[in-house]
């Protein structure tokens, strides 16, 4: 996941997992990119779903208003 990501200077990382909801934070490209929600959605929660099927809930606690450097 992170090496797709990472081509736009991106980075995801695991922040916390508490019962089938998992956490995760951007940075670097991905912190205040337009694009931020759609590659939650459509690219990292469908491969963790497809990986860990009783997942409810990936959440994004980024703060994308301090995003320096965003790639979009």
């Amino acid at each position: 996941m992170n090496p797709a990501i990472a081509a736009h200077g991106g980075m995801i990382s695991l922040v916390n997992v508490e019962e089938t909801d998992i956490y995760v934070e951007m940075s670097g490209g991905c912190q205040g990119c337009a694009l931020s929600t759609a590659t939650l959605r459509q690219g990292v929660e469908r491969m963790l779903r497809e990986a860990i099927p009783e997942l409810t809930g990936v959440h994004d606690i980024t703060d994308h208003s301090s995003g320096e450097n965003p790639y979009l």
